[in-house]
């Protein structure tokens, strides 16, 4: 009977009995946390493919509509195949209406930890609308280092190849490998000159209704942070000057061998594919300028023109701008001086002003290790969270040009 007494006075075993019994309801909130975020995770894969499969269906302009429902959920289907979901039941659905594609999808997740509370599924959904084609454009220009460090190799591929392949891939895929024209492409390949075809009148030392081509320096301050027309009148305002001593042995001779000519906004994909598969490095590095001529390949004023006007809202403009090293060449500054570091602060003030415009800067580092730059980089694009990218190697360069890919063709056919 004492025994007996005593076990029925003992405390010592109490805390870890309620312990345990208030570890259940922990345990519990903490396992529905878990399938809530696996959930949500899922939801995001869904999105992406849906995200995939409307674009597909709706960037043809060719496909019928039996066509267009086929390709979306071939789309769907493979992207989804990439995503981890062995075991999720995903249930999708596609619509034409209202001049656009409609395709949603709707998931049972199975449960981990709520199916202890008897929840054996989680039901989700996500949801896409995009535009058909109807007149919704886009003028792109593709700035692009060629300067001869884009001969080194980064990940087991020459630089300029890497860059060569990624942005060729780029226009096939946006303009549909040549049958969308409402997507219009630019080349402004640049080192430490820009070789391009300009009137004459528009150039240092040539005469008004002749055409000039050659290489050019950047305009003198501040006309080169500015997508103003020359003024036939005043030679600050042209192209065409000496180059700066710093590296004049390397003249401009190589520019139209190596294919580095500047080529206008225009629906020539086909020119623009073949020009950039056979462009070649050369010399040294003229970021500003390079920025100064893809931002006028996008301005409605002359030289260039041919474009649409500013705050077109049917017409997105875009500059892609990739380097892979610092301003190495002297720019024009204040009272006619020229050095580098103008050349810098002439970037962020082109960058700055093109943005004010409606221009949305797109900017990649690739295989870039100059801090100072790279921060440049990144405040020039328009949105830098978005729109900077950093590619270390050939693959991180493949991926920033497909995303940049995705991210335009959102902006030209998502409507929700």
């Amino acid at each position: 009977m004492k025994t007996i007494g005593r076990f029925r006075r003992e405390t010592k075993g109490n805390v870890g009995v309620l312990f345990a019994l208030a570890a259940i309801p922990v345990l519990m909130a903490t396992g529905v946390a878990v399938d809530f975020a696996q959930g949500s995770q899922i939801k995001a894969r869904i999105q992406s493919a849906l995200d995939a499969g409307a674009l597909a269906a709706a960037a043809s302009k060719t496909l019928s509509d039996g066509q267009r429902k086929a390709l979306a959920l071939q789309t769907f289907q493979h992207n989804l195949a990439d995503g981890g979901l062995q075991g999720v039941k995903v249930t999708p659905e596609f619509a034409i209406e209202d001049g656009g594609v409609r395709m949603s999808a709707s998931a049972e997740v199975p449960t981990a930890f709520m199916r202890l509370a008897g929840v054996n599924t989680m039901d989700l959904g996500a949801s896409v609308e995009v535009s058909l084609p109807q007149g919704r454009k886009a003028e792109i220009a593709l700035v692009l280092d060629y300067s001869a460090s884009m001969n080194e190799t980064a990940g087991g591929k020459v630089k300029y190849v890497a860059m060569r392949d990624a942005a060729t891939k780029l226009v096939e895929d946006l303009t549909e490998k040549g049958k969308n024209n409402d997507v219009k492409f630019g080349l402004v390949p640049f080192s430490h000159h820009v070789y391009a075809t300009l009137p004459g009148e528009y150039v240092v030392g040539q005469k008004a209704g002749t055409s000039w081509t050659g290489c050019t320096q950047d305009r003198k301050y501040p006309y080169n942070t500015t997508d103003a027309t020359p003024d036939p009148k005043d030679d600050d305002t042209r192209w065409g000057h000496a180059q700066a001593p710093d590296h004049a042995k390397y003249g401009c001779a190589a520019y139209a061998p190596n294919r580095l000519v500047v080529k206008p906004i225009s629906t020539d994909q086909a020119g623009v594919i073949d020009q950039i598969s056979r462009m070649r490095p050369y010399q040294y590095t003229h970021i500003s300028l390079g920025f100064e001529f893809g931002w006028h390949l996008l301005s409605p004023n002359a030289p260039f023109g041919n474009v649409a006007a500013y705050g077109d809202e049917k017409t997105l403009k875009v500059l892609v701008l990739l380097t892979d090293g610092r301003q190495t060449e002297p720019s024009f500054g204040p009272n006619g001086r020229r050095d580098v570091g103008q050349g810098e602060r002439n970037l962020t003030r082109l960058c700055d002003n093109a943005k004010a415009k409606g221009v949305r800067v797109i900017t990649l580092a690739f295989d870039l290790r100059e801090k100072d730059t790279r921060e440049r980089l990144r405040d020039c694009a328009s949105d830098p969270d978005v729109d900077f990218f950093v590619a270390d190697d050939n693959q991180d360069l493949a991926q920033a040009f497909e995303t940049i890919r995705n991210q335009l063709a959102a902006n030209i056919y998502i409507s929700k």
